[in-house]
């Protein structure tokens, strides 16, 4: 009996109530590969899952209420608007634009008002909104459905509460991320000063200007206005810590290794545990994710394929992760693989789309590890997995 008949047989797995309306995202090669202890080992090699991948609960419920909204508005014919990408995917957004839903970019977001009208109907992204768009919607009379995270909201309470309690904010992140884009709106709101450093070299470059009381001009030069608000370091002497909720928890870790040792140098430790607060706001979905990651890399695969949306930042950490370990291509599905010999990716340093050639080794058998984000459908990487067990047969 060869390997490929020993693989349990096809059955779904029984799907949860909360999960019913999640069924076109699924993939039965995915389940049988799960099943199966997350190995699938075909004819040419070995092909592994991680312990943990793919869509977190906050997707699962953005994805089910989107969905929920369609099947309802079917009936009444409203429109629906999205406000943005559901979620860094571009498989599932373009899944739901074929059920009849209007995706804003962020250009016409900006003017709502000339799109959205009382008898619509507005989703906000898992990202949420800024809070000027999200309160003109509410004003307008129109159904709003709001799928955001809810680890996303608690980054802004406690991100609001540290500005009631005197902290200027520093956000670890994009600065142009959805997410943070709306982190900084209620920042602002909130009456705050933040500032948005998205590297550890951007952290400790803040660090020294804090600690000389650099003026406001070598600030603003560091630090342009998508990334601050604020126009000098007074605020910052006493600074809370948040993080984009897909950051590298790791990255995060060192953050506040770097900010509190910066801040002991310049006031001395009890100055330090008086004028920083910290919050590891990085959601325990991409925590696992991560941890997943770097336990299927550090097994030694001969080569790992990352696979989720190129605007993915959860995704594109796991991607730098596995670089640490192992050869490694990111791929938003199945449409990547153009030969045996080319694979279509991205170079994340020019942010162009780049075909890389011998991505593939020739010897067999080989052991390939896939990971996917929290952001990528199953049935997409269902799709990345046939195809590669297609080439490694060849």
């Amino acid at each position: 009996m060869s390997a490929e008949r020993a693989n349990p047989s096809p059955r779904r797995r029984p799907v949860p109530p909360h999960d019913q309306r999640l069924s076109a995202f699924d993939s039965e090669l995915v389940d049988r590969i799960r099943a199966a202890g997350n190995v699938w080992r075909i004819e040419g090699g070995e092909i592994f899952l991680p312990r943990a991948f793919g869509f977190c609960r906050g997707v699962k419920r953005a994805l089910a209420s989107l969905e929920e909204t369609c099947d309802r508005h079917r009936r009444t014919g409203k429109r629906i608007f999205l406000l943005g990408q559901i979620i860094h995917n571009p498989w599932v957004n373009d899944y739901f634009r074929q059920r009849g839903v209007q995706l804003l970019s962020n250009e016409q977001r900006q003017r709502v008002e000339e799109h959205v009208r009382a008898d619509d109907c507005a989703v906000i992204p898992a990202f949420g909104v800024p809070l000027e768009i999200e309160q003109h919607l509410r004003a307008t009379g129109c159904e709003v459905v709001d799928t955001s995270c809810g680890d996303v909201r608690r980054l802004w309470l406690w991100a609001e509460r540290a500005v009631r309690d005197g902290f200027a904010v520093l956000v670890f992140g994009k600065a142009d991320h959805d997410e943070t884009v709306v982190t900084k709106s209620r920042l602002a709101a909130a009456g705050g000063s933040y500032v948005v450093a998205n590297s550890l070299d951007q952290v400790r470059c803040l660090c020294e200007l804090i600690v000389s009381r650099a003026d406001g001009e070598r600030f603003r030069a560091a630090f342009g206005p998508q990334a601050t608000n604020a126009g000098s370091l007074d605020a910052f002497q006493r600074l809370a810590q948040v993080s984009q909720t897909t950051m590298l928890y790791s990255d995060t870790m060192k953050v506040r290794q770097i900010v509190h040792e910066a801040f002991v140098r310049a006031v001395g430790q009890s100055g330090a545990d008086e004028r920083l607060q910290f919050q590891p706001t990085v959601c325990h979905a991409t925590q696992d994710r991560q941890a997943a990651a770097v336990e299927l890399c550090a097994a030694g695969p001969d080569l790992v394929l990352v696979v989720g949306g190129f605007q993915s930042s959860n995704t594109r950490n796991l991607y730098r992760l596995a670089s640490e370990y192992a050869r490694a291509y990111f791929i938003e599905d199945a449409e990547a693989f153009r030969t045996a010999g080319r694979l279509h990716t991205i170079d994340l340093e020019t942010e162009k789309p780049v075909e890389v050639s011998d991505w593939l080794p020739a010897r067999r058998p080989l052991r390939v590890g896939i990971l996917a984000g929290a952001s990528s459908p199953e049935i997409v990487v269902g799709q990345v997995l046939q195809k590669l067990a297609d080439l490694l047969r060849a």
